[in-house]
């Protein structure tokens, strides 16, 4: 068995592959694919020993790869490169032969000549023996190699078979007939692990698909579970027709194919689509991607959600009066609809209704069971009712245009309160509203020599409420991170991305309650409750609720997790805390509690244990 045990590779801090987890069992031909830039090759580079991971290891017949010798190695494991130079004027028999080398029994010579002829006759290159591989094309060569490989562990039926790009130059008689066989050896027991690009042939001739997005190990399964239209979009960005034919059972994907305005990359072309309105571009670009979430469209356009939005006023948008609060105190005469509160790495929606709508000097707030909300009003400026492909909404934005929070009806909303609240507060006059262009400056750090650290540790250890640490780093001027950072002995530990993992599986697993707070600048919200499921897709994880709330967190963007224990008036509270580059908190975690009650013991205990 071969075992890819999380491993990571990473240059500058860049990471190339990140913890990608998988095995590989005898007779099992297993295709690797993804865009370029995915990390395929760097993943069959350390497969092949010729790099070393940054974290983790890979584990070959129960033994760590690096452990074995190279001639021991040489008997066990063949690899077939994507590039294979010759300079000198080798035959294509010596070429072959070359596979042999090293092999020491009794009847050496005989099991050569045995190999050199059975590998060169099913490579179809048996015509070609005395040949010198400078006068052969690109496919020939590349046939001549596979033979090679395949003379290498041509006697041993339990050896591993390393094929980066083996079809490349090849045409599609060769292309087919190469698969077939690392197919036909599968099913005699060797091991396959396989590079492609094309992907009905993967789907074809592999037992298994792991398609890599991002240096990320995002699907691994059987090609009719992996080769979905969606999946293959996200990975390849193309959108598909994916059936499977009912003679055969196997896989088959039509790519729709790609549609560009040339006016797009030649600026000699650009004047008519410069004079293109937004709403045309916005189109455009929509039915060309419409799998992209409107923020990430208003990034690609360059403008924002709002000013998008702005676009079908008088059609499908209506601007509201921006009396927020007013709006506000009458949701929960909607009844049951969805709240939605994201940032640029964490989206959170949850069903309920709004209850227990209050206000205190900063903060509007709703406390309720499902939907549990720190607003900060003032931070609102712009409120649309939406309606999109049948779902109506209620929409608000801060002053730059971004999203703050949505509200969408279920099937349990109170359509027309929703209407009647709609016509209440439309605005009389509907043209699209300036939007601020304002850069949010990050505040500097100042020298931590500047910080009274003494005074910040007595203030820290002196909370008696968790919401008192906002004020607390305001009071000393601190970034949030150099609060961590100058956090008392045992306040603040870094851990790992994967330590989080774990806790929050322990957590699903023994049915720990949790709290999860997703937060921009203008809206908190809150989903407490037992997770039912914890699922990576890719970058993204994904955190499901028994209540049938979610939230999606993706990993990637995750630059420093942080343990973080604040001392309140009913004892110590622990929390995880994920962080991006920027030092802008993505997410907090918490064990479920209430003002009044100590911590969980078990949450406690899940942080403490598997942190690392």
């Amino acid at each position: 068995m071969l075992r890819v045990e999380s491993i990571s590779y990473k240059i500058n801090n860049r990471h190339l592959l990140k913890d990608i987890t998988f095995s590989i069992r005898k007779g099992e031909m297993v295709a690797i694919l993804g865009a370029n830039g995915a990390g395929k090759s760097t993943l069959m580079k350390i497969l092949c020993r010729e790099k070393q991971p940054s974290e983790g290891r890979v584990v070959f017949d129960a033994k760590n790869l690096n452990d074995y010798s190279a001639k021991e190695l040489a008997g066990k494991r063949a690899t077939l490169y994507q590039q294979n130079t010759v300079s000198l004027a080798f035959t294509v028999e010596e070429i072959v032969l070359m596979g042999r080398y090293g092999k020491e029994t009794a009847n050496a010579n005989f099991a050569n000549q045995l190999a050199l002829k059975e590998t060169m006759e099913i490579c179809g290159i048996s015509h070609l023996a005395d040949r010198s591989m400078l006068t052969l094309s690109g496919g020939e060569q590349q046939r001549v190699h596979l033979a090679r490989v395949l003379s290498q562990v041509w006697d041993n039926k339990d050896a591993l078979l390393l094929l980066d790009e083996p079809i490349s130059n090849m045409d599609m008689l060769y292309q087919h007939q190469t698969l077939a066989i690392a197919n036909a050896l599968a099913k005699k027991g060797f091991m396959v692990v396989c590079v492609l690009h094309e992907i009905n042939l993967a789907a074809q001739y592999a037992d298994r698909v792991i398609m890599l997005k991002g240096g990320r190990k995002w699907w691994d399964g059987a090609p009719e579970e992996v080769f979905t239209s969606r999946n293959i979009f996200t990975a390849f960005g193309v959108h598909t027709q994916v059936q499977t034919d009912p003679r055969t059972l196997i896989t088959q994907v039509a790519p729709n194919g790609l549609k560009f305005d040339a006016a797009l990359f030649n600026s000699n072309l650009a004047e008519n689509y410069n004079r293109r309105s937004l709403k045309e571009r916005f189109i455009s670009y929509r039915d060309q991607h419409p799998g992209k979430p409107l923020w990430r469209i208003a990034e690609t356009l360059g403008v924002t959600e709002a000013e998008l939005l702005f676009l079908g006023l008088d059609e499908n948008v209506i601007l509201l009066r921006p009396e927020m609060e007013a709006i506000l105190e009458r949701i929960e005469d909607l009844g049951l609809v969805k709240g939605v509160t994201y940032n640029k790495n964490c989206e959170t929606e949850r069903i309920g209704v709004y209850r227990n709508f209050s206000k205190e000097e900063y903060t509007t707030l709703f406390l309720g069971e499902d939907i549990d909300l720190r607003i900060f009003a003032g931070r609102w400026k712009f409120a649309l009712a939406v309606e999109e492909k049948g779902k109506e909404s209620l929409q608000f934005f801060d002053a730059n245009g971004k999203t703050v929070h949505q509200i969408y009806l279920t099937g349990g909303s109170y359509r027309q309160v929703y209407l009647d609240l709609v016509n209440e507060f439309k605005q009389k006059d509907q043209s699209a509203p300036v939007i601020e262009k304002t850069i949010r400056k990050h505040i500097q750090e100042r020298r931590d020599a500047e910080i009274d650290i003494s005074d910040f540790h007595q203030a820290w250890n002196n909370m008696q409420d968790t919401h008192e640490f906002f004020g607390l780093v305001k009071r000393f001027g601190l970034t949030r991170m150099q609060a961590l950072r100058l956090a008392p002995l045992s306040r603040a530990r870094q851990v790992s991305l994967e330590s989080f993992r774990r806790t929050i599986l322990h957590c699903s697993n023994t049915k720990v309650p949790v709290m999860m707070f997703t937060a921009n600048e203008g809206c908190v919200q809150i989903n407490t409750g037992e997770l039912s499921n914890v699922n990576t897709n890719g970058a993204w994880l994904t955190l499901t609720e028994l209540s049938g709330g979610v939230t999606k967190l993706n990993e990637d963007a995750v630059h420093s997790v942080w343990h973080v224990v604040k001392p309140t008036a009913d004892g110590d509270v622990n929390s995880l805390e994920l962080y991006g580059a920027n030092g802008d908190m993505i997410v907090q975690f918490f064990g479920e509690r209430k003002p009044g009650k100590a911590e969980l013991e078990s949450w406690k205990k899940a942080v403490v244990n598997n942190r690392a």
